[in-house]
């Protein structure tokens, strides 16, 4: 029931919703309506800490593959749970955006205002999701309504009454539909060029028909007394939303909609029927059967986000393979794409027998060829031409683990094929090359705008943030770096090259290892210097590439005169001085606002920091990337600087495919 003693903190972002109700599904799914969180904190690490990671990873995998879009969950013994959570996306949303609304959602709720909390809500425009250490479901909690009005304009009295009875009968059509949400829009009059205006009620789905109902009526009963003759509003808790406005709320392709009035058009309307019986539209559930949909993608979503579906089954199954003789034994997670094994006739009628015309660069192992396969699809083909028990070591670490990693802005494994000695690795195509291809060519550079840059950026560091912490798998990249950075048809980066890569418990900081390779300029100092890394390490590959994207300077090769040795002291230099505008690259012609650029010189150079304890999280990285931390830290020196000493020394050794790997 509503109880209006029950302590809680409801915060709200400054969003208009009139925004977010005319904005694209993409864009929507990062816009955090409002969050309640209250009761105990918890500690990181602790053991409900672990339990709420393992909760969100089974929320955000099952909740985008079910018919519903709903799902619920809960971790511990099974007569007595330590911690329960609820996830939901609205109905007319693809799996992927409901992945990415979720991804948002979890992000917040872990690292944002409700960090350290354990019960927590977080309602965003396209989802909802919530956990606590009670029995929440099927509950109706409250009071955690809160009225926004969408415009300052009022509207007549005629269009406000009409309003009103399309309201009272979405409530009733949302309170009995399956997913227990309706839809409508009604024309106000029958002259012509009279509105038209939209709207929706929505409830959680464990409600029961009549709190469904009792939630919609009380939150809208509390707009309607103060707000009703504004042009568009609405009213919200955790457990329900009711909207309207004169611009489509809904998702309309994906909604079948047998009822609702039709579109404004040049032909005179007749008025609707005073009862309204044909204005609301309960959504239908999903079909079993796949949609074919566009894929939303906008600069600021948990897309790009961007994330796909987050690739956390509990349901695991392994196959082997041989590698002249040694057994790769790939643990894989169920997915819409699992890797498959393909003949060797097949991929060297695809790439013309491997030739050179094919050949798109030389990898770490050996050269990548460009294919296609007899259905039409597009390849790439990693091709092991190193055969030594360390390389073959590497190669099954790599499909080890991105076999069982799903995110869109991670590179995605296709198949292998170990046939007559060849050892060979297919992935999917991305036809725009790796980041340094256009981030250091003066010519390609061009193409990269402002606002490319930033959703190169955010994608990299979604995926970081997956890696880190939505997936079940903990990873480490270990070498993250401008080449190792692939963009697709849209310039969405996907992150490759996991050779390295090390996977990691979630209750463990920091690890060593006696043998240092990577990319000499992206390894943090205490990797190069002594062989410990962490999620920090990632890290400050990360603010290394943030200051390359941002200067279009290549950190390996750079020299400035004067003092500045490294990229890093030059932007620190120039940042200390308050003169960190003369760093943007010139390419872009001032062509972005300033204020935005600057933002990410302070992350990044966040992200350098020499103490690894100072430098962010992936995750407080994204979040003020998005511009959720309306002001940031100052940060403190760089590692590698160097100012007027001279630079570490190193003993490096040069591959032959030009990658540096360092050693102590």
């Amino acid at each position: 029931m509503f109880d209006s003693s029950m302590a809680t903190s409801i915060a709200v972002f400054p969003i208009i919703l009139m925004s977010w109700l005319a904005a694209t599904a993409g864009a929507l799914s990062s816009g955090m309506l409002f969050h309640s969180c209250s009761g105990d904190l918890y500690a990181i690490p602790s053991p409900y800490y672990s339990n709420l990671r393992q909760l969100l990873g089974n929320l955000l995998a099952a909740t985008p593959a079910s018919r519903m879009l709903f799902s619920m969950d809960s971790i511990g013994p099974r007569d007595d749970p330590l911690i329960y959570g609820m996830a939901q996306c609205r109905a007319d949303v693809s799996e992927t955006v409901c992945a990415d609304c979720l991804a948002s959602a979890s992000l917040e709720a872990v690292n944002g205002t409700c960090h350290g909390i354990k019960s927590t809500a977080i309602r965003m425009a396209l989802c909802v999701l919530r956990y606590a250490d009670y029995r929440f479901f099927t509950i109706l909690e409250g009071p955690l309504s809160f009225i926004t009005m969408m415009n300052e304009h009022t509207t007549r009295w005629k269009e406000a009454m009409v309003v009103r009875g399309m309201i009272r009968l979405l409530i009733s059509q949302a309170s009995v539909s399956e997913q227990r949400i309706a839809a409508g829009q009604r024309v106000i009059d029958s002259n012509p060029q009279s509105p038209v205006v939209y709207g929706m009620a929505w409830c959680v789905m464990d409600l029961t028909p009549q709190d469904c109902s009792k939630c919609l009526e009380t939150v809208f009963d509390r707009y309607d007394a103060c707000c009703f003759n504004r042009i568009g509003g609405g009213s919200i808790s955790t457990s329900c939303i009711v909207t309207y406005d004169r611009h489509p709320i809904l998702n309309a392709t994906r909604i079948v909609s047998p009822f609702d009035a039709p579109q404004p058009s040049s032909a005179p309307q007749s008025p609707p029927p005073d009862n309204g019986e044909q204005l609301s539209s309960p959504i239908e559930p999903r079909k079993h059967s796949k949609l074919i949909e566009p894929v939303l993608i906008a600069s600021m979503s948990l897309a790009i986000l961007t994330i796909a579906l987050l690739g956390v089954i509990l349901i695991r199954r392994r196959w082997s393979i041989h590698l002249n003789g040694k057994e790769l034994d790939v643990a894989e997670e169920g997915s819409t794409k699992e890797p498959f094994l393909i003949n060797l006739t097949s991929l060297k009628a695809a790439t013309n027998n491997f030739s050179d015309e094919n050949k798109l660069r030389e990898g770490r192992f050996g050269p990548i060829y460009k294919g296609t396969l007899l259905s039409g699809k597009q390849i790439m083909v990693k091709r092991l031409t190193q055969t030594s028990t360390q390389d073959l070591a590497i190669l099954k670490n790599e499909a080890a683990l991105v076999s069982q990693l799903q995110h869109k802005n991670l590179v995605n494994l296709m198949g292998c094929c170990l046939q007559e000695n060849e050892k060979l690795l297919l992935y999917e195509y991305l036809p725009n090359a790796s980041l340094d291809k256009y981030l250091f060519d003066a010519t390609e550079r061009a193409r990269l705008d402002w606002n490319t840059r930033h959703a190169i950026l955010e994608g990299i560091a979604r995926g970081l943030f997956y890696l880190h912490d939505l997936s079940r798998l903990r990873v480490i990249h270990r070498d993250l770096n401008a080449s190792n950075i692939l963009l697709d048809d849209d310039m969405n980066p996907r992150i490759s090259e996991f050779g390295l890569a090390k996977l990691v418990g979630f209750d463990q900081s920091q690890f060593y290892t006696e043998k240092i390779a990577g990319t000499s300029g992206y390894m943090a100092p205490e990797y190069a210097w002594r062989g410990a890394f962490s999620h920090k390490s990632d890290v400050f590959s990360y603010g290394m590439l943030v200051l390359e994207v941002v200067t279009g300077r290549r950190n390996g090769s750079f020299i400035e005169m004067g003092n500045s040795l490294n990229l890093q002291t030059y932007v620190w230099q120039h940042w200390v001085e308050g003169t960190a505008k003369e760093v943007i690259d010139d390419v872009l012609g001032g062509m972005y606002a300033l204020e935005d650029v600057l933002r990410c010189l302070n992350i990044g150079l966040l992200c350098i920091q020499a103490e690894p304890a100072q430098r962010p999280t992936m995750a407080s990285a994204l979040l003020m990337l998005s511009g959720a931390n309306d002001s940031l830290p100052a940060p403190a020196l760089p590692g590698y600087f160097t100012g007027t000493t001279t630079r570490s020394h190193w003993l490096e050794s040069q591959r032959s495919d030009g990658i540096t790997e360092t050693y102590l």
